[in-house]
């Protein structure tokens, strides 16, 4: 594991916790603003490579973007998981911030930006991965990742939204491996 990937990580994970308790959020009582979750392809169509199959079931909570975040344009801060449906496929917990855009009537963009730690191989040469086929093997080189994510949605009513929703993983070359993971799907958003 890198240090400071991980650190970075952690760092990022404490503030997002510190948000959601900051006194900024007592003027509404509800700390989770919104609700998003859908079906995800596994590594898929972009960036990273494409060893995995199967689908990722995703879910996050956004929370209420304190004033002090008022500075970088508002995000909410978020956190999350995508859980693969095959066994050997790589799941994952994140945590960061989200900006949410809207334009024409009812359309609107979400970008995310922060880390990520996943269940997937870090180290070719670990014995549990010499048990298996290298090249349908992906290796992150460290367990804590950044993590950038995006979706394009409609507003169906004032509450429910639909998404198309792209991410992506990666260490940013930091550890020695740098293979990357990809999700693109379909979300589902409920705003409380």
């Amino acid at each position: 594991m890198n240090s400071p990937a991980i650190a970075l990580l952690l760092s990022m994970m404490v503030g997002a916790s510190a948000l959601v308790a900051s006194p900024a959020l007592a003027e509404d009582t509800r700390l989770v603003q919104e609700v998003r979750g859908g079906i995800l392809l596994q590594s898929c169509c972009g960036i990273g490579t494409n060893k995995e199959d199967g689908v990722g079931l995703n879910a996050e909570a956004l929370f209420r973007s304190p004033k002090f975040l008022s500075v970088l344009g508002a995000p909410r801060p978020v956190v999350g998981t995508t859980i693969a449906t095959d066994g050997d496929a790589t799941s994952q917990f994140y945590a960061g911030f989200d900006w949410t855009f809207d334009f024409a009537e009812k359309f609107f963009f979400s970008a995310m930006l922060g880390g990520a730690i996943h269940t997937g191989e870090t180290d070719e040469f670990d014995p549990i991965a010499d048990n298996n086929r290298v090249d349908t093997t992906l290796f992150f080189g460290c367990r804590a990742h950044f993590r950038m994510a995006g979706d394009l949605g409609y507003r169906i009513s004032e509450r429910v939204s639909a998404s198309v929703h792209w991410s992506h993983i990666s260490n940013a070359g930091l550890c020695t491996h740098n293979e990357g993971l990809d999700h693109l799907g379909l979300r589902i958003g409920y705003r409380f």
